[in-house]
């Protein structure tokens, strides 16, 4: 299978060649895009599932990273990093029921896609992160609160849960959901 390769935040990813797009490449997103539409960074279809996909890397922040910068408390606001990482799941998934419902806004999306995102079709969602060392062993918690705050949305689009990884257990995956995935060698620390 020929592969079409990106690098983007840390990882080189390789999608099946004719079988991916970014809702960013759009001109029916990048319409909406300024009125606070938010969009996951790949789409790609393997097998019978279209996959989205999120990626963070914040391994090399210039601030050090805590698990309150990412895992709400039971007290308090969202942290801002997650509410982007919901924003961006809900704001995905919304496109995705408008494109089913053929709503008028969904038409300029429409237009763009490849004929598979435009069937109804089995959605998994994942979000990768690439986090430091100190944070995994919070990746648990986030994937926990993650599912919960979004657990009604994405109920509404047959999808039972979201996936919630570090970026190696992303590459160990990867051959099961059809694409190539390495981590990018850091120079800056080298």
């Amino acid at each position: 299978m020929t592969h079409e390769y990106i690098e983007e935040s840390g990882l080189r990813l390789g999608f099946p060649a004719g079988a991916v797009f970014r809702f960013q490449d759009l001109a029916g997103y990048r319409a909406l895009c300024g009125q606070s539409l938010k969009e996951m960074d790949f789409a790609w279809r393997h097998e019978t599932t279209l996959y989205l996909l999120e990626i963070r890397d914040y391994r090399n922040l210039a601030q050090a990273l805590y698990r309150d910068d990412l895992v709400p408390s039971i007290k308090g606001d969202a942290p801002y990093r997650f509410l982007q990482l919901v924003d961006k799941v809900t704001d995905s998934v919304l496109m995705l029921l408008a494109l089913r419902a053929n709503t008028r806004r969904s038409q300029a999306l429409r237009d763009g896609l490849p004929d598979f995102a435009k069937s109804r079709i089995r959605l998994r969602l994942i979000i990768a992160l690439g986090l430091p060392a100190n944070l995994n062993i919070h990746l648990g918690a986030l994937r926990h609160t993650v599912n919960s705050r979004l657990k009604g949305r994405i109920a509404l689009a047959d999808i039972d849960a979201i996936s919630v990884l570090d970026y190696d257990r992303l590459c160990e995956k990867a051959p099961l959901l059809g694409i190539d995935c390495e981590p990018i060698a850091d120079t800056r620390n080298a």
